[in-house]
C-alpha cells in the first residue's frame, strides 16, 4: 500500500498527522470489538486478542503525542519512529480480520469518518488561526482556511464515490477499499504540510 509521511518540521504539522492514523486504529478496534459475537469461539479469543493489541498501540501512540506536545521538536523523531513502525503492523492486523470478520464496508466507513473528522478539526485548528492573525494577513490566511475546506470536501467526495462505484460494480473488495483510504489519507499528509508553510508565512508578514 502507498503511505506517505510528512516531513518532521512541525510540531503541529506531526501532531494532526499521527492523530488522524492513531484514530483510523481505534476506530478499527472499535468495529471488530462490535463483531466478536459473530466470529466462531475459534478465532474470538483471537480477534480479542487482536483489538486489545490494537488499543495498545494506540494507548502508547497517544503518550508520545503528548511528549510531543509537552516536549516539542526535541520528542517529534522517536514518536515519528514509534508510528511508522507500529501502523504497518496494524495495517496487516486490520487486513487480515477485516476478512475473518466479514466486515469490510464497516471498517471503510469507521475508518473513512475517522478521516473525515481528521480533516474536520484541520479546518477548525485553522479557522481559529487565521482570527489571530493580524489585519494584513488576515485575508491570506482566510482563503488558506478555504482552501483547506475545499480540499476535505473534495477528497472526501472522490472517498465516497470510488466505493460506491466499486459496491455497485460487485467489486467493493478491501483491497480496493484500502486503496482508496490511502488516497485520502495522502492527500491529508500533503494538506497539513501546505498548510502549515502558508500560515507561517502569512504569519511572518
Amino acid at each position: 500500500m502507498s503511505d506517505q509521511s510528512p516531513k518532521p518540521s512541525s510540531v503541529d504539522v506531526f501532531v494532526e498527522w499521527a492523530k488522524a492514523r492513531l484514530d483510523e486504529m481505534a476506530a478499527d478496534a472499535k468495529v471488530l470489538q462490535s463483531r466478536l459475537g459473530d466470529l466462531d469461539v475459534s478465532l474470538r479469543a483471537q480477534a480479542e486478542q487482536a483489538v486489545t493489541q490494537i488499543n495498545q498501540w494506540v494507548g502508547e501512540g497517544e503518550t508520545k503525542l503528548k511528549e510531543v506536545q509537552s516536549q516539542g521538536q526535541a520528542a517529534i523523531a522517536d514518536a515519528k519512529a514509534y508510528i511508522d513502525a507500529t501502523w504497518p503492523k496494524f495495517q496487516a492486523e486490520a487486513d487480515k480480520w477485516v476478512e475473518e470478520a466479514k466486515n469490510q464496508q464497516a471498517t471503510f466507513e469507521a475508518r473513512a469518518q475517522a478521516q473525515a473528522k481528521a480533516w474536520q478539526n484541520l479546518v477548525n485548528d485553522y479557522l481559529r488561526r487565521a482570527a489571530e492573525v493580524h489585519a494584513q494577513s488576515k485575508a491570506q490566511a482566510e482563503a488558506q482556511v478555504e482552501q483547506l475546506r475545499a480540499d476535505a470536501q473534495k477528497v472526501q467526495s472522490d472517498l465516497n464515490a470510488k466505493v460506491d462505484d466499486l459496491s455497485k460494480a460487485g467489486q467493493a473488495s478491501w483491497a480496493a477499499m484500502s486503496e482508496a483510504l490511502d488516497e485520502s489519507r495522502n492527500a491529508f499528509a500533503k494538506a497539513i504540510e501546505v498548510a502549515a508553510k502558508k500560515f507561517n508565512e502569512a504569519a511572518k508578514r
